[in-house]
């Protein structure tokens, strides 16, 4: 058996070192084109395919070395690049135009496309093991954990083997030798030596099956024990939510972030998974630790619906968004794996004994979903354009913010989906707010920068709208051009990103602030007060005035209600020269009114 596992090692170094050259290779031109600015840099969708092939498909092929020669594995491959390559191009294809400047913006699809290539391969690797496709659950556990156990331990040699690269230049700069220092700087040598170094670990930890079988054991027994620790946090948790239920439903607002609670079913996931393993182990407990897992798994079915109901209140109130798409495929498979082992614990027998299929249909269901929303078929910028734009096209009187918000997605996050729907919403006809929202549309498109404010009225429709106090107070000729002139003056540093506000309603007082016997007026907007002071028959922007209380928050009714008035402070301000001495805070840490 050993020296079938050695001669099967033997043909299978070549095939991972010639994977591992070329994807090197590859990886070094893609970063030339994009260093040098030409073709596929400069198609991003072209550059987003090669990139998923470069990635995922060497590494497809060292997995399979031993099999590669098989025609069925080569057909496998084959369409695993053309697919990869597909959902790379058509995210590429429709992302954001800002996305090309922004290499971090594509790490959530390097995410979605390596966890999508972690559940499809086991079954691939299953299939040329076992020549059918009837597929032994034994066999599909124990190539996903060795899949997962090789390449986090070919990582690991990866950077060890870096870290010794480091020390020998350091080394060699010591005595003032800098080429290796130059040498290992140079993508030339790093990608390269990067994937040989990782191919390498990848044979050498394969060559040793028996090693890889007693890391998974050792970890697989760590982790069932943890289990006990979950299903604790568990029972209080839920026992806890379950207090709280009633007054999320009666009030539909969304009580708790869906993230934590789909960790929460993911770690028990996990850890029961690390008990049941491949369903051999018929007691992985003393019986009555396995008696109260029993018990306690099913409260996961309350938690994962919690966590479906949090984002659908979210998503009737905010729309869809490309993240919220994702978290639902999440949240529905924490739904399918709670009610699955909720069934299986409830069932005599073995152990949980179900969980094997309960794994494998979630784990299909999770291949489809993720491949689905790589492609058109259920694009999450599709979804997302689709639903904010409908939000916007609200009959009834909608918040300007949800709005305004709806409208910046489209604009900057729903990728080329939402400049379609961002374009017909700018030529939209036979709406009862049809003006309003072309107008809207038509600023969010020509908008550069995300929060740039999108409708802004006019320095003169700003004024025209300003709230007096007292009612019936009017301001004369000369005032009326200071206030415009302060308004064109907030606008223009908006405008060029020096300040970040929307046209909230603005306020006018007049008022005594000086105790001379004349009112001043001070224009009073969202956070900042202005006061101008009559001098000679002119008015002059005599200052600012600071809103302690931060963002000024119900303005608006305290206007309405009259609560308007000066106070004298209650420490006068110490003067020594020309310095002058405000009090901040009293002993007590008070502020002085």
């Amino acid at each position: 058996m050993e020296d079938q596992e050695r001669a099967a090692s033997r043909k299978a170094l070549p095939i991972i070192l010639i994977a591992a050259v070329v994807q090197g290779w590859v990886l070094y031109g893609l970063h030339l084109s994009i260093d040098h600015k030409h073709w596929p840099a400069t198609d991003p969708a072209v550059l987003i395919g090669l990139y998923s092939i470069a990635l995922l498909i060497p590494v497809s092929i060292q997995l399979l070395a031993e099999h590669i020669r098989k025609p069925l594995a080569a057909r496998i491959v084959t369409l695993l690049a053309i697919c990869l390559f597909y959902m790379g191009w058509h995210t590429g294809d429709t992302s954001p135009k800002e996305a090309a400047d922004n290499p971090g913006f594509f790490m959530p699809l390097a995410v979605e496309m390596s966890v999508l290539w972690l559940l499809a391969l086991p079954f691939l690797q299953a299939r040329l093991d076992s020549g059918s496709w009837r597929l032994r659950y034994e066999a599909l556990f124990a190539t996903a954990w060795r899949n997962k156990i090789a390449l986090a331990e070919a990582a690991v040699f990866t950077g060890a083997l870096w870290l010794l690269l480091m020390l020998w230049q350091v080394l060699f700069k010591l005595l003032g030798i800098d080429f290796f220092r130059d040498l290992f700087r140079e993508p030339v040598f790093i990608y390269p030596v990067t994937s040989i170094a990782f191919g390498l670990a990848l044979h050498l930890i394969g060559s040793v099956e028996r090693f890889t079988a007693i890391v998974l054991e050792q970890l697989l027994n760590v982790l069932k024990w943890l289990a006990i620790v979950a299903g604790v946090i568990l029972a209080l948790f839920t026992a806890a939510l379950i207090l709280k239920l009633p007054g999320l439903f009666a009030t539909g607002q969304r009580a708790i972030g869906a993230a934590w609670l789909l960790w929460l079913v993911a770690v028990i996931v996990l850890l029961i998974n690390a008990a049941y393993r491949d369903g051999n182990v018929e007691r992985p407990y003393p019986r009555w630790i396995a008696i109260s897992l029993r018990v306690v798994v099913p409260l996961t079915t309350i938690v994962a619906l919690t966590a479906l109901y949090a984002l659908y209140v979210r998503t009737s109130r905010y729309g869809v968004t490309v993240e919220r798409v994702w978290a639902f495929i999440v949240a529905s498979a924490a739904v399918m794996y709670s009610i699955g082992y909720a069934i299986a614990a409830c069932r005599r027998g073995r152990w949980m004994n179900d969980i094997a299929r309960v794994n494998i249909v979630v784990a299909l269901v999770m291949i489809g979903a993720i491949a689905l929303a790589l492609t058109p078929v259920l694009s999450p910028y599709r979804l997302a354009a689709d639903s904010q734009a409908a939000l916007v096209l609200v009959e009834e009187s909608v918040d300007e913010k949800i709005r305004d918000s709806s409208l910046r997605y489209l604009r900057f996050n729903a990728g080329e989906y939402g400049r379609a729907r961002l374009a017909d919403l700018a030529k939209l006809e036979g709406h009862p707010r049809a003006a309003e929202i072309r107008k809207a549309a038509a600023a969010a498109t020509a908008a550069k920068h995300e929060w740039e404010p999108l409708v802004r009225a006019s320095p003169e429709e700003r004024f025209a709208a300003m709230i007096l106090f007292p009612a019936g107070a009017s301001i004369d000729s000369a005032l009326k051009q200071r206030v415009i002139a302060l308004l064109n003056e907030k606008s223009s540093r908006t405008l060029t990103g020096q300040a970040r506000e929307r046209d909230e309603q603005a306020f006018g007082v007049f008022a005594d602030l000086n105790g001379d016997t004349h009112d001043e007026f001070i224009f009073v907007d969202a956070q900042q007060a202005f006061f101008f002071e009559h001098r000679a028959d002119q008015w002059i922007q005599a200052g600012t005035l600071t809103n302690d209380r931060g963002y000024a928050e119900g303005l608006a009714e305290d206007f309405a209600s009259g609560s308007i008035g000066v106070r004298e402070p209650r420490w006068k301000r110490l003067v020594i020269g020309k310095r002058e001495y405000r009090v901040e805070s009293t002993q007590s840490g008070a502020a002085p009114p």
